[in-house]
């Protein structure tokens, strides 16, 4: 199910038993709302939780200025980072790298002491390339946002926020929420790793790369 902006808005919408939009400038209060809150709105869910369909794994490059204090090193972040998915950075894209920790992010920047970087980070994806339960999450979380001003109805407004995010011990991440997380760690697999140069330095267990729980294999 591939939605723009304005159609997981209208679906919303519709929903709630109002009429759709055609367009964030249609005039309307309503379409003026959607485009208000949206893609803030968007923006938070993404950074809510590492979800596999906004991730993106990249070299940075390194810039020509030093740091002033501390670091080696600096790099410019993807201007497309969603700015509360904290990246994991490595120095290497080889199978089985590990993230370092000795970084820091300063705004828009990295420093680090390392000559070579990469990180996988979550990026501000297009709606056309959301997964499915995804998008059916952001439709009911417009749902609520528009809930009250549709309907002014404050009870709907509080039944549709428990169904989405559950009750406030949850903390935002019960109710619909909650399911969609379920849905996409089951693209999560376990992958097992024959590679031997691994268990030199860690003779058992479990490791984290490009967002794979990877268990290592001594059969």
């Amino acid at each position: 199910m591939s939605l723009t902006a304005v159609e997981i808005c209208a679906n919303a919408l519709v929903r709630l038993g109002a009429q759709p939009i055609q367009s964030f400038t249609d005039g309307t209060d309503v379409a003026t709302f959607c485009n208000t809150i949206y893609t803030q709105k968007k923006k938070y869910v993404l950074s809510s939780y590492p979800w596999r369909f906004s991730m993106k794994f990249i070299q940075l490059s390194r810039n020509t200025t030093a740091p002033a204090i501390k670091w080696t090193y600096q790099y410019t972040l993807p201007a497309d980072r969603v700015q509360g998915g904290f990246p994991e950075v490595y120095t290497s894209s080889s199978v089985g790298a590990r993230p370092i920790r000795a970084h820091e992010i300063v705004g828009n920047k990295l420093m680090t002491n390392e000559s070579a970087i990469y990180v996988k980070y979550q990026y501000n994806v297009d709606e056309s390339l959301w997964a499915e339960y995804f998008t059916e999450l952001m439709i009911n979380i417009m749902k609520v946002e528009l809930a009250y001003l549709v309907t002014n109805n404050t009870q709907l407004y509080q039944e549709l926020k428990l169904e989405v995010y559950g009750t406030p011990s949850e903390g935002g991440f019960g109710g619909l929420v909650n399911i969609t997380r379920f849905l996409d760690s089951r693209d999560n697999p376990n992958t097992y790793i024959t590679d031997f140069s691994l268990t030199n330095a860690r003779v058992c267990g479990t490791g984290y790369d490009w967002g794979i729980n990877y268990t290592v294999d001594m059969s």
